[in-house]
């Protein structure tokens, strides 16, 4: 047996065994807090890059890192200092990262926000102003300068700072000028800061900190170091407006069937951001333009659930990492797809067209306000209002009219979350939703706390959720009435947190009207849900191979409420992760269903159940050394069911091409066979059976992106996609109460059968003229088309795709961004 293979063996054995918990689990241990002194401005600096003006001499000195990657406690290999100015505006770093071949530094390009995905060495710089040590901001730039920020772990939030790098004999060094109108800080005469500084060497993976986080530690800003000596400044006015025009101009297919047609229009809007004081932030836009956004990766959807798609609109985007806490906000469905869009043309009479049928509804503005007061609670509200939407119909004398396929609608998020000791927390949120006129309305209110103990071992976690819903019914012709629908779900989870053995179990259930789909989304009701698992990890290197390893077993029990809790699925497996001394990485999967499951769901018939057949599953993946020129992702999936002789075959191959610091490739290739494949077919007339169908499907996904950076600032990107999906019916069964099929003839074998073709093509020009300001310019071409030819192959459908209907569209967009501070007339001086 291959030596590799047995260690890797091994490890899967001794993780079973390795269940008490060690010394050396204990995440305190040996960390010794570290204090920094930060030194008041007294000259004048220039943010170059190159920190070698007097001032900085004057600054204390943090030094003395130690490597956390890959092994925790080492000594670094590339000595490191930071220093810190502060004035009345801002506060100022510089960092000296030595290097002994710095010819060897990695610089890649890239736009902003994307210092995480580059072959780039980064310096972070992190801060909690209010020193709770749960939430912090974190500043980072790459030694190609690119920039990113992040907001208690959430990446969206942006914020407008200055930076330089500067790559010489010795290293590299970083300037950074970070305005307090980025930041919230206290309004207190002397500052208490907690503080983190880190480095990135990408070359060998090394990440080497200021002061230690443990690995095994489930809150590492727990470890952060402090900073003293900031005083007498005082929160500044935070108040930028960014104004935007924009152009679009679309070819589409007539509305008539034949032909094309041309349509223009221009918008102009703004968003707003205003610091009410220096906690709390308000942020709205009004008329906002989202024609520039990518286009999302559409699928063909023959399950029972909805398609959930990312959300890319910029508003909704940024700083909502407080309204996601809980799950019950999706935003996409702000300015969704109308209710009664679809219906349009099944309602036409005879001689009638389409003239106009928009695909999503109007949304008019939208306002969040966000903040933590001084004792930790936080606060946000959010707001956003979407108008009527109306479909134009052209009757056959020439009159117009319009039909209502949405709504206007006022979607209202509110969020209080108070921090308690420990990393504690109690949160409570609540989303409603009102609609014009006799629609459905909604309100949903959910409340969890999260309790650790005083060695962050040990962790509680409980929430309640309350779902209401308004729809009005029709008691007798021409009259309605407003009817009530109360759902409800419990959830808790007890957890072992910090250490090599992390271990816990939860609990769930939801009423059969649980229901938090107006501002969300829940893809069942009437469950209960429970859960176990236990995870071993290694941290340091260990064995000859491998540098990090972790294995965890798990099982789920699922349950029908309201029938005692009746067992309807069951699973149990494990899965496994390893990263290799080359940088190469691995992670597996293996589990089965052992039983006859009930799906309540597929069906589409309320109280009718699927018996699902056993069913065996694996997966294997990999990723190659991202710091070669050409790395690749690939891997496997299986799973079988010998019931029905269900086969599901699919594997993925991702490789990247990094041409150069300025220019990459990526493609894509994802592969799916459904052999003997049992699901949903359609419904008799009356609506009271359900049949199912026997299907071959076959999906590939092709996937090309490429993008060119001339400047940090500057680049033009390529996202091309193509998506075919194929389903071939073979037999149809009619559903019987006992859950089993029974197998019927019908007339026509191929009616359900299905040929999707999605294709996209986005290319978009992205250049940032200024801090915060930008101009775009975005070209679209979308192919979407659904027959039953399923005669044909992947190639000939590609081929054939560009002769089928396509839209094609090109937007121009323009932002501005104008911060108050930066209006403000300068005095003559440097020094604040």
């Amino acid at each position: 047996m291959n030596k590799t293979v047995l260690q890797i063996f091994i490890f899967f054995v001794y993780t079973l065994i390795a269940h008490r918990l060690i010394a050396s689990d204990d995440p305190k241990k040996n960390v010794i807090p570290k204090v920094y002194t930060a030194s008041r401005l007294t000259s004048e600096i220039k943010i170059d890059g190159i920190p070698f003006e007097d001032a900085w001499d004057s600054a204390s000195v943090a030094d003395k890192f130690i490597q956390l990657e890959p092994i925790e406690g080492d000594a670094i290999t590339q000595a490191t200092e930071v220093r810190v100015l502060y004035d009345n505006t801002a506060i100022y770093i510089a960092a000296f990262l030595h290097d002994t071949h710095p010819d060897s530094i990695l610089h890649e390009l890239g736009n902003r926000d994307e210092t995480g995905n580059l072959n780039s060495d980064a310096f972070k710089f992190a801060i909690d102003p209010y020193n709770s040590r749960q939430s912090g901001y974190v500043f980072e730039i790459s030694a190609s300068g690119v920039q990113s920020e992040s907001y208690n772990n959430d990446i969206t939030f942006d914020a407008v700072w200055q930076s330089a790098v500067h790559i010489d004999e010795d290293g590299w060094t970083v300037e950074m000028k970070i305005p307090y109108s980025a930041i919230r800080f206290p309004a207190v005469a002397e500052q208490h800061w907690a503080v983190q500084f880190a480095r990135y060497i990408r070359r060998n993976r090394e990440y080497d900190q200021w002061t230690l986080t443990p690995k095994n530690s489930s809150n590492r800003m727990l470890f952060w170091g402090t900073m003293n000596g900031i005083s007498n400044i005082d929160p500044p006015l935070r108040l930028s407006i960014t104004p935007y025009l924009s152009a679009y101009t679309e070819n589409a297919p007539a509305s008539s069937g034949s032909g094309y047609e041309n349509s223009y229009s221009y918008s102009g809007g703004v968003d707003i951001k205003y610091g009410i004081d220096e906690r709390f932030t308000l942020d709205m836009t009004l008329l906002p333009d989202f024609s520039q956004i990518q286009s999302d990766n559409k699928v063909k959807n023959l399950s029972a659930y909805e398609t959930i798609y990312e959300e890319k609109r910029p508003f909704f985007k940024e700083g909502t990492n407080l309204f996601s806490k809980g799950n019950i906000f999706y935003s996409r469905r702000i300015g969704r797809t109308p209710k009664f869009f679809y219906s349009v043309a099944y309602d036409l009479k005879e001689g009638e067209e389409i003239v106009e049928n928009p695909d999503k509804a109007r949304l008019l503005n939208a306002t969040k306000i966000s903040g933590r007061t001084n004792k930790g609670l936080g606060i946000g509200v959010l707001n956003a209002v979407t108008a009527n939407t109306y479909a134009v119909i052209k009757e056959p004398g020439g009159t117009r009219r319009k039909v209502r396929t949405e709504a206007a609608a006022n979607y209202n998020m509110l969020i209080l979350d108070q921090e308690l000791p420990n990393n504690s927390y109690v949160f409570l949120a609540n989303s409603n939703v009102l609609r014009d006129g006799k629609e459905r309305d909604a309100n949903v209110t959910f409340v969890q706390g999260k309790f650790e103990n005083k060695k962050h071992f040990f962790q509680l976690v409980t929430d309640y959720t309350s779902t209401r819903v308004f729809e009005w019914k029709t008691e007798v012709v021409g009259d309605y009435k407003k009817h009530l629908k109360k759902g409800e779900a419990i959830y808790v989870s007890a957890d072992k947190i910090n250490g090599s053995s992390i271990y816990g179990a939860s609990y769930e259930v939801g009423t059969k009207n649980y229901d938090k789909n107006d501002m969300s989304f829940s893809f069942i009701t009437d469950y209960s849900s429970t859960g176990v698992y236990y995870t071993y990890q290694k941290f340091n290197p260990f064995w000859k191979h491998f540098k990090q390893g972790s294995i965890t077993l798990y099982g789920n029990r699922g349950g029908r409420l309201s029938s005692n809790n009746e067992l309807t699925s069951a699973n149990t497996g494990f899965n496994m992760f390893l990263l290799f001394n080359n940088n190469w990485s691995l992670y597996s999967e293996t589990g089965f269903n052992p039983i006859h499951g009930r799906d309540f769901y597929e069906p589409r018939i309320d109280g009718e159940f699927y018996s699902t057949p056993p069913r065996k599953y694996g997966s294997v993946n990999f990723t190659t050394n991202y710091n070669k020129a050409v790395a690749f992702d690939f891997g496997g999936r299986c799973s079988y069911a010998s019931e029905n002789k269900n086969t599901n075959i699919g594997y993925y191959i991702i490789p990247m091409i990094r041409c150069s610091d300025h220019f990459n490739i990526k493609f894509s290739n994802y592969y799916d066979n459904y052999k003997n494949d049992i699901g949903f077919a359609y419904t008799s007339s009356g609506g009271d059976s359900s049949f199912f169908g026997q299907r071959e499907i076959v999906t590939i996904e092709n996937t090309l992106s490429t993008r060119y950076i001339f400047k940090n600032d500057m680049s033009l990107s390529l996202a091309a996609r193509h998506y075919w999906s194929k389903g071939a019916y073979t037999n149809f069964f009619r559903l019987k109460n006992d859950g089993k099929l029974e197998a019927i003839t019908v007339d026509d074998l191929h009616a359900f059968d299905f040929n999707s073709n999605y294709m996209t093509i986005d290319v978009v020009y992205n250049w940032q003229f200024a801090p915060g300001s930008s101009f775009l310019v975005t070209y679209k071409n979308s192919i979407l088309t659904d027959s039953q030819i399923t005669t044909r192959d992947y190639f000939s459908n590609l081929t054939g795709a560009f002769s089928d209907p396509q839209t094609n569209s090109i937007s121009l967009k323009v932002l501005y961004y104008l911060d108050y501070q930066y209006l403000k007339r300068k005095p003559k001086s440097g020094i604040r």
